[in-house]
């Protein structure tokens, strides 16, 4: 407020001194709470995934699809013809098919029938043939059922999903693009075939319950389009579309691969390419439940044909996979980090870059399949009730020199093991003002000069500034 002209000139140089000094204090003070959740995610313990070795590498490179009743039952398929069944919670598998049938997804009915569980399997590239497989006795017989499909039988089944007596499936990401339902456990189908003007091709599918579903896949082939998502709101009797993703840079075409839902209102799709060249990877994020959708950008992961595998276990910790490296993310998508392979000879490492599904059992147990199977188990529902994934120090961090700078300050540090670097400028308010570009370094020491300016190539104003550091899953600050 303006003072009375009355009063002490003094008075004037001590309030504007007391001023300053609380608007320091308070632009500390939002910095902070703006640093929170970066800190607090850099700070969350990150469940480490497990080899599970007691299931043999994918003969062909990957296996498929899975899908667990319980912690208990569970069956893996792949495009060598395979079958695998484990009833014991995965300390033993038994090879239930082997036909040369290429299997590309898998379903469980969640109440079995008089003579065992009841799961359905879909196969790709048989030109329509022997699509779909069933067994009533917990896999002791697999028998093809495509001949109960009515209406439009689809040229291959890529996903499947169960909810009581409901049963769905989409496909493919070749040919017309049809989705198939039963509601009576799977005795009897019908197919019925997208119309052009939603997609040219389904991939996956996940319902929340028997009328509301979800469909991923693309827009116009796998040549040219773009990735888009369908929703039913009557069981699937009729579809809409609730997003069309933008054309990425240096891609001929794109379309979505596979769908998680960590939550009723939080959803995730993974992006998969047509590209010569190497694109960022991306996936699409819904925050209600799935009526809008928009585009996240994976830093540090480009490859020519972008993700497969997506799976999270909560709204904001989940993994991207699928061409070549897997990602990690504890903030909701908003940043990753790249993970090294597991390595079987030196037991290290975590998932590989082949992910194809992720699927979450309950709050405490999630597997994930892709060259090899893996668990992440005693999470917890709030992820932060037992230590996972604690690594050793990797890294020191020398002071920034000189400090205060005028012309540029340099920032040392020294890696103990390969790792990932990400370091970015924010003013007092939190604002990015420079980013460096991500590297993946090995072991030694290094240096990152600052020169004082923007993105843009411009000095930015005098004052204090903040380097974030994020190296591996540490987050580190320097004032400036």
């Amino acid at each position: 407020k303006d003072l009375p002209p009355a009063y002490p000139h003094s008075a004037h140089l001590h309030l504007n001194r007391t001023m300053n000094r609380l608007s320091s204090s308070l632009l500390w003070a939002i910095l902070l709470l703006l640093m929170v959740p970066a800190l607090a995610n850099a700070r969350q313990l990150i469940p480490q995934w497990k080899y599970v070795s007691s299931f043999p590498d994918a003969p062909g490179g990957r296996y498929d699809d899975m899908a667990f009743l319980d912690p208990d039952r569970g069956w893996v398929v792949n495009l060598q013809g395979e079958i695998w069944h484990t009833a014991d919670g995965a300390e033993s598998w038994v090879l239930q098919d082997d036909n040369d049938v290429p299997y590309r997804s898998i379903a469980i009915r969640d109440t079995p029938g008089p003579f065992g569980e009841v799961v359905w399997a879909g196969t790709v590239n048989t030109n329509g043939q022997s699509i779909l497989w069933e067994t009533r006795d917990s896999g002791a017989h697999w028998t093809d059922i495509t001949h109960r499909i009515s209406g439009d039988v689809p040229y291959g089944i890529c996903g499947l999903v169960s909810i009581g007596d409901n049963v769905w499936g989409v496909g493919a990401y070749y040919g017309e693009p049809t989705v198939i339902r039963s509601v009576d456990g799977g005795r009897t189908w019908e197919g019925r075939a997208m119309q052009s003007r939603l997609a040219s091709n389904l991939i996956d599918v996940y319902f929340k319950n028997e009328l509301e579903g979800y469909a991923t896949g693309g827009t116009d082939g796998l040549q040219s389009g773009t990735a888009v998502i369908l929703r039913t709101l009557d069981g699937g009797d009729t579809w809409e579309r609730v997003f069309v993703s933008s054309p990425t840079p240096d891609t001929q075409a794109e379309w979505g691969w596979k769908i998680s839902f960590p939550s009723k209102d939080v959803g995730y799709v993974s992006v998969e390419y047509n590209s010569g060249g190497e694109p960022t990877a991306k996936v699409l994020k819904t925050e209600d439940g799935g009526a809008t959708w928009r585009e996240q950008w994976i830093e540090g992961s480009v490859s020519n044909a972008g993700l497969q595998g997506i799976g999270f276990i909560n709204e904001t910790t989940g993994w991207a996979s699928g061409r070549g490296v897997t990602s990690v993310t504890t903030d909701g998508g908003e940043s990753w980090t790249q993970l090294r392979d597991y390595s079987p000879g030196a037991d290290s490492g975590q998932l590989d870059g082949r992910m194809n599904r992720f699927f979450v059992v309950n709050d405490t147990l999630a597997y994930g399949v892709g060259q090899r199977l893996y668990v992440v188990s005693g999470y917890g529902q709030l992820g932060t009730d037992i230590e996972i994934g604690v690594t050793p120090e990797i890294f020191s961090l020398e002071p920034l020199f000189p400090n205060p700078f005028t012309e540029s300050a340099t920032l040392r540090y020294n890696l103990e093991a390969p790792s990932r670097i990400r370091i970015r400028v924010a003013d007092m308010l939190g604002r990015i003002q420079r980013h460096f570009p991500q590297r993946y370094l090995q072991p030694g020491v290094y240096e990152e000069k600052w020169d004082g300016r923007n993105d843009a190539g411009i000095r930015v104003p005098t004052g204090g500034y903040i380097l974030l550091i994020d190296i591996g899953e540490s987050m580190e600050t320097k004032k400036v």
